[in-house]
């Protein structure tokens, strides 16, 4: 098997257990939000943060973390920089790109799109890097602009994901019963 080259992220290690992330947010006295899907019974998503906002010594505002049968193989990084205007946070999103460039090697756009309806101004833009199959890094940037008033906001996420610690992609269950 090829080795795992992208590590999960504020320490957590792929396959951990939730007990793990749960001490740490008791610890950073975090509010922590548990949910259960009830259509997969195998997954289990706890949110992360602080109330008021911005998560200790990090300028993220929450994380998202996705356990399959009780072992880490997503989190999400969420960035939302209250108070910036949406350029100040693009700005923002492409120095975390090029900071991470140089730690994780060249990012592929993923998608870019940008629609203007009824005076509203929606932008999206995403790249990802994968080092190895099943597992890839993704980071996404969006922002609403009401172009009337002149205001607006912008986010983004990094989202680190181990997809042989994860379900089976959609589609490969039904493969794999038709061999």
């Amino acid at each position: 098997t090829e080795p795992v080259k992208l590590k999960a992220p504020f320490g957590r290690a792929w396959g951990e257990e939730p007990s793990a992330l749960l001490q740490w947010a008791g610890e950073q006295k975090l509010d922590v939000r548990v949910e259960l899907p009830a259509d997969d019974g195998a997954l289990e998503v706890f949110t992360i943060n602080k109330p008021g906002g911005g998560l200790p010594g990090h300028t993220a505002d929450s994380i998202e973390a996705r356990y399959f049968k009780g072992k880490l193989f997503e989190m999400t990084i969420n960035y939302e920089f209250r108070g910036q205007t949406p350029d100040e946070v693009r700005e923002r999103f492409h120095g975390m790109k090029k900071t991470l460039e140089k730690k994780m090697g060249k990012f592929r756009p993923n998608a870019r799109a940008q629609n203007v309806e009824d005076n509203f101004l929606t932008r999206e833009e995403s790249f990802h890097f994968e080092p190895t199959r099943q597992i890839f890094f993704l980071m996404a940037y969006s922002s609403v602009e009401d172009l009337l008033r002149k205001k607006g906001e912008g986010r983004f996420s990094l989202l680190y994901h181990n997809g042989r610690i994860g379900p089976p992609a959609k589609g490969a269950q039904g493969a794999a019963k038709r061999k």
